[in-house]
């Protein structure tokens, strides 16, 4: 069970919280959101082209549907960006590291990228050997995000300008299993929760957990890289909130479930805002966990001694993974 403060800020944030989209000028920037095709990603585009963003790059799994968002973006709103559709397929470490080559061989620049993408599941289905959830919403989104950190920095040092690397996490990292994370040393934790007959209904908030914890050591790491640096890449995550988008489509749900929808979520388009936000805000909020768009501490579990133990013994086991799918990209953080 979350701590009763963590409940608090959970239901307080929800309900009374606002979210905004900085009224900033992004002219001359590019900025990549995956998973921009549907749901919180595409209203996060929107926000963004408004905000005449020059180039702005939906990845995408589904090059046709990132095609359609790309003409429904455009004909919705009058904007001058330039909209481009990438592929990349987080359930295929190969697809993710030919993204990461592309960004960083063929964009001149990136000021942000919005590591969106994601999925839920509540039934056991494989990729890469892991279950489907734990290889797309924690090791490839780390991998991606990684992998376009070089772009990232070069960008910040060449323009002498503050650049972005964002995850979407979410609120429910709270109702987390932090038990089912007590593995034996010298186990995978990993491969743990990817056996036959491992608790399911809850793996999309344990998966935000997981992906919470790996954003806190890249976070460090990354601080201490650019210890001396004239110009910074700056890292947060970001809570869009309990929104109703088409991230449980593939999941069943409960009449409990069913009703607070009704009465809690937010659209789209308002979790949209936080994502748009977050790409934008900059210096102040480096390392922070934003949640209506304000600075707000992580859970008490991840604050913990021992959610600090498991982060450095997920984060070796998830690069461990990545070094295997492409050295190169593990040594971006060596």
């Amino acid at each position: 069970m979350p701590a009763i403060s963590d409940i608090v800020q959970f239901f307080g944030g929800q309900v009374f919280g606002k979210t905004f989209v900085p009224e900033v000028d992004l002219s001359g920037k590019t900025i990549i959101i995956t998973g921009a095709n549907i749901g919180l990603g595409f209203e996060a585009a929107k926000h963004l082209a408004r905000r005449n963003v020059s180039k702005l790059i939906l990845a995408c799994r589904d090059v046709k549907k990132g095609e359609a968002a790309k003409i429904d973006i455009l004909n919705s709103i009058e904007t001058n960006t330039a909209i481009e559709v990438w592929e990349v397929d987080l359930s295929k470490y190969e697809s993710v590291v030919a993204f990461g080559r592309r960004v960083r061989t063929e964009l001149p620049r990136l000021d942000a990228f919005v590591a969106n993408a994601g999925l839920e599941r509540d039934t056991l289905e494989l990729a890469e050997g892991l279950e489907l959830s734990l290889t797309v919403n924690v090791v490839s989104t780390l991998m991606s995000a990684i992998a376009v950190l070089p772009k990232l920095k070069e960008t910040a040092l060449e323009h002498f300008t503050t650049t972005t690397l964002e995850f979407v996490g979410s609120m429910v990292h709270i109702f987390g299993s932090d038990k089912s994370l007590e593995v034996p040393e010298g186990q995978s934790i990993l491969e743990a929760l990817s056996q036959p007959g491992t608790d399911m209904p809850g793996r999309y908030n344990l998966s935000k957990l997981l992906e919470h914890l790996c954003f806190n050591q890249l976070s460090e790491i990354v601080c201490v890289q650019q210890r001396d640096a004239k110009a910074r890449v700056v890292l947060n995550i970001v809570n869009p909130g309990w929104c109703k988008s088409s991230l449980g489509r593939s999941k069943s749900k409960g009449a409990v479930e069913k009703f607070f929808e009704m009465f809690l979520q937010r659209t789209a388009e308002m979790g949209g805002r936080t994502l748009a936000h977050g790409a934008m805000v900059g210096e102040q909020f480096d390392g922070c966990y934003l949640s209506e768009c304000q600075a707000k501490p992580q859970s008490t579990y991840v604050r913990s001694a021992r959610g600090k133990q498991t982060q450095k013994r997920l984060w070796k086991e998830v690069v461990s993974r990545i070094e295997l799918a492409s050295p190169e990209v593990a040594g971006f953080v060596a």
